[in-house]
């Protein structure tokens, strides 16, 4: 019998230790409710479970981007129905106006100054319509499109549609012609006229006659002299003359595009010649959209992903393959994602809805909301009829404004917060399965712990009592 070391007292002593341990760990997790307090209670699971953390995190955030989003969408749509109300006011004073069989200059005058004050409203309400310090309603919600590595463009219009963002190209695939027509003159033999006459031309622009232009031409005047007379009549008309060779004459337009038409009724000594001639609209590319044009003008389809954008190209580079790179900025971007990759972000753009942008209609030249207020060139006093049709153009412009910012709260927004929640939901779940404790099964061990405990105590002490028993060899 040894005294030195109690071997049963400290196996009973290491067991209570475990025991201790284990029971301790229990009361952990109870306490707190989660599986896993510390990496050592299992680092996979705490990887995992911390990742699925920060998810979840971003999701909530992402949930309130949305929500202030939508609040962003229904300050912008609010101030937009005030403007719908008032251009219905200015519309019924319009109608009103262009009843001139029963109203005289000073009610007309009167609808006049009520018109001038309303569209001062919408202007006010455009101008300092904002959310947390952002302009929504002045353009600066709206999508910015500028050349930034080339220099082929006069200008660049951005529409309210986004395609895309950062650097786009803009390519050339038919370059725009000017309207020309060529007519044979039998007299130019040799370069110069055989006999005098004079030829008569009836030119038009677009399918409109012209005035007579009578030239005439004395015996053995070069072609080239003669063209030069033809240009000097036909100064300010938009065209001009040429001559390619000693016989032809070819008139060409000024400008550009398929709206432009020469045509001219040419009678010279021996017969009368007909001749016209259509010019060529640009087309193009536009990232990988095609665009239609007119003139040097690029412009974006309404049905097309950069509706409203326009993109005018220079003379000099009117050639196919011609490029121009441009810089697509949105003026609002929504990190809607978790993760607000610059990849999952939804960008947005507001209209202008200033009255110097709504109302434009492109039958009559000039116009704007602010074409109807005094002085301007549809005033009621002295063009009501036509300024109703512009009236109406901007509670479309205005309307179609409303109706985009509706769909996008609808079907953006709102969606990506249910789809948010959901996604939150089982990602919660997830982490709930990894990190949160089974109460019931760790009551179970805790019960087990706690009696071990009790009877690892016990057994201590008994241990403890063994080696008294060498006192008796002591009698």
């Amino acid at each position: 019998m040894q005294i030195n070391n109690n071997v049963a007292a400290l196996n009973a002593w290491r067991n209570l230790g475990v025991s201790s341990n284990a029971l301790g760990k229990s009361l952990e997790k109870l306490s707190s409710g989660y599986r896993i307090n510390r990496g050592a209670d299992d680092p996979a699971g705490l990887l995992i479970s911390e990742q699925l953390r920060a998810q979840i995190g971003g999701l909530d955030q992402a949930s309130r981007n949305a929500s202030d989003a939508v609040s962003m969408v229904q300050t912008a749509e609010g101030a937009l129905t005030e403007m719908n109300t008032t251009l219905n006011s200015i519309r019924s004073l319009a109608v009103h106006s262009a009843n001139t069989g029963s109203n005289d200059a000073t009610a007309i005058a009167a609808d006049q100054t009520a018109v001038d004050k309303a569209i001062e409203s919408i202007q006010r309400i455009a101008t300092t319509t904002k959310y947390a310090g952002k302009n929504l309603l002045d353009g600066s919600a709206g999508i910015t499109v500028t050349e930034s590595a080339t220099t082929a463009l006069t200008s660049a219009t951005a529409g309210t549609v986004v395609a895309a963002s950062g650097s786009v190209s803009a390519v050339i695939t038919t370059a725009a012609a000017t309207a020309s027509a060529t007519l044979t003159v039998s007299n130019f033999a040799g370069g110069s006229t055989t006999s005098s006459g004079n030829i008569s031309m009836w030119i038009s622009i677009g399918g409109t006659a012209g005035t007579a232009i009578n030239v005439n031409y004395a015996s053995s005047i070069t072609s080239t002299a003669f063209v030069s007379n033809i240009n000097t009549a036909l100064a300010g008309a938009g065209f001009y003359a040429s001559s390619n060779a000693s016989t032809t004459l070819t008139l060409y337009s000024s400008g550009l595009g398929t709206g432009l038409v020469v045509a001219a009724s040419i009678v010279t000594v021996a017969a009368s010649t007909n001749i016209s001639g259509t010019g060529i609209d640009i087309a193009g590319t536009f990232g990988e959209t095609a665009l239609s044009g007119s003139g040097l003008v690029l412009y974006g389809s309404s049905a097309s992903a950069w509706a409203g954008t326009q993109l005018a190209f220079k003379t000099a580079n009117n050639v196919v393959g011609s490029a121009a790179t441009l810089s697509v900025v949105s003026g609002i971007k929504f990190a809607l994602t978790q993760d607000a990759s610059s990849a999952t972000q939804i960008s947005y753009a507001i209209s202008n809805t200033q009255t110097s942008k709504i109302g434009v209609v492109s039958a009559l030249a000039g116009s704007t909301l602010d074409s109807i207020k005094s002085g301007g060139t549809y005033n009621l006093a002295t063009n009501a009829s036509d300024a109703v049709v512009i009236i109406d153009q901007a509670i479309y412009d205005v309307s179609n404004a409303r109706a985009k910012l509706g769909s996008f709260q609808k079907f953006t927004l709102e969606s990506t917060l249910n789809n948010l929640g959901v996604a939150r939901e089982n990602l919660s779940a997830s982490e709930s399965r990894i990190r949160d404790v089974d109460m019931a099964q760790e009551m179970m061990n805790f019960t087990k712990n706690q009696i071990l405990v009790q009877a690892g105590t016990a057994m201590l002490a008994q241990a403890n009592q063994l080696p008294q028993s060498v006192l008796q060899l002591l009698k």
